[in-house]
């Protein structure tokens, strides 16, 4: 489900995800040279791209008005509120990121989809 006011720019959604209002995944780096992305965990490398959008895994669920850079992932099974130090993501999100872990005492958020 995507909330109204969302902009998506080649990117993928997972099943079952949730990106709010206001929204936007960017696409297009404006400093020169190629995008870095993630071929293995934890290590980034040049794509020879310009052009590369972001990826959401499945039961996801995103805040309103946060900016994803262009080629960052967010991991299957992640909670992200949108504040002021998480307005923007310059960087990969794994579950272990996620704030559904500061929420476990309110809310039950099973993890679906764990890494093999």
């Amino acid at each position: 489900m995507v909330a109204q006011n969302t902009c998506l720019q080649l990117c993928v959604v997972g099943r079952d995800t949730f990106i709010g209002a206001g929204t936007t995944f960017t696409d297009f780096k404006v400093l020169p040279g190629s995008l870095r992305s993630s071929f293995a965990p934890g290590r980034l490398a040049d794509s020879g791209m310009f052009v590369l959008g972001g990826c959401v895994g499945h039961h996801c669920r995103l805040s309103s008005g946060l900016v994803i850079y262009p080629a960052r992932t967010i991991e299957s099974d992640v909670v992200l509120l949108g504040d002021s130090d998480r307005h923007y993501i310059t960087h990969d999100i794994t579950y272990e990121d996620s704030d559904s872990h500061h929420l476990k005492s309110r809310y039950d958020y099973p993890r679906l989809y764990p890494r093999q």
